[in-house]
């Protein structure tokens, strides 16, 4: 099944692309998909992967799933867990839902 990446900020500097189609394994979840780029784009995209805000001690992905911030726990109680599915679109560095 095919998704779409869009990169954002330092991500697009990281990957030289702005975005990408790419086929993922059905099942496979946003961890494999992080996994999968950081193996394509080195520790770099990996380390951007996630982020700690100064007012928290909590770690957040950098994520968003079809525009929906992927730390939103009542939209995607599984987090990172979450599966894809056919057609999603995967924003990296991007927070809020400004995808």
């Amino acid at each position: 099944m095919q998704v779409t990446v869009r990169y954002y900020g330092f991500f697009s500097t990281v990957t030289k692309k702005l975005y990408e189609t790419l086929e993922v394994k059905e099942g496979q979840k946003v961890k494999d998909l992080i996994e999968i780029l950081s193996g394509r784009y080195g520790y770099k995209f990996s380390q951007l992967c996630f982020i700690r805000p100064l007012y928290s001690d909590k770690e957040y992905a950098n994520v968003c799933l079809n525009v929906l911030d992927l730390n939103n726990i009542q939209k995607f109680p599984r987090g990172l867990e979450t599966a894809l599915k056919e057609g999603d679109t995967v924003s990296f560095g991007v927070m809020g839902g400004a995808a």
